[in-house]
């Protein structure tokens, strides 16, 4: 796939709102642009949300057209794929299929089709493609469902801090953001059970959750944390 980007619209390129080549990966932002092209569909950048990724809504009051937002944070690769996924469900609502499974057999078709462009076009750099292949034989929700994928796209992040949960053995302590600390019990199916030292509850973790090892365990009613933190239990 071929793309002149001087013969693409202005307007197909303020659909993107003015966002930077900095977000997309190294080649694609010109094929966005001409999957974009045939489409009434706005493209907005949003501050980090812990909920969700990206998201579509063909129905807003402060916008005439549909509007699919993206988190800011993300590196270029998940920003792509998130993209993409969004865009996915941008067709599969303009097609009328308005009571399709939302993650059905229509999204999959259209969301394989175009990650498949992105990868024809070698976008994607080579340690990625059997993750990107294996996902995309049946997507998921999202790219976070898919663990494995995840934990590859994870490695192209800047600035992250800890280590997933599923990277702590048995036995260890963690802590997490808000400052609760954590055992880890074991895995259970897909998720990790640990229990909150200071109630000594249990909770099902994601193994792809993000949580600050400890440097040793109980001493003397203290607990020493990566970086410098000392509390009292």
């Amino acid at each position: 796939m071929v793309v002149d980007i001087q013969h693409i619209e202005i307007k197909t390129v303020e659909r993107l709102n003015n966002i930077s080549e900095k977000y997309f990966p190294e080649g694609s932002y010109p094929l966005v642009l001409a999957m974009l092209k045939p489409h009434d569909v706005s493209i907005r950048l949003k501050r980090k949300r812990s909920t969700k990724y990206g998201d579509f809504t063909s129905n807003s009051k402060r916008a005439k057209i549909p509007v699919i937002t993206v988190n800011n944070d993300l590196n270029p690769y998940s920003f792509l794929i998130t993209l993409l996924h969004e865009l996915a469900h941008f067709l599969v609502w303009k097609e009328g299929h308005h009571y399709a499974k939302p993650h059905g057999r229509t999204w999959k078709n259209h969301f394989t089709e175009l990650m498949q462009t992105m990868m024809n076009e070698n976008v994607f750099p080579e340690s990625l493609l059997p993750f990107i292949i294996r996902h995309i034989e049946n997507p998921s929700a999202t790219s976070c469902s898919d663990t494995k994928l995840f934990r590859e796209l994870s490695k192209f992040d800047t600035n992250q801090m800890g280590v997933f949960v599923d990277d702590i053995k048995d036995g260890e302590l963690f802590q997490t953001k808000d400052g609760q600390i954590f055992s880890r019990d074991k895995k259970i199916r897909k998720r990790i059970l640990c229990t909150r030292l200071k109630k000594r509850k249990q909770y099902l973790f994601s193994p792809i959750y993000r949580v600050l090892p400890m440097i040793e365990k109980i001493e003397s009613g203290c607990v020493n944390i990566t970086g410098q933190l000392s509390l009292s239990i």
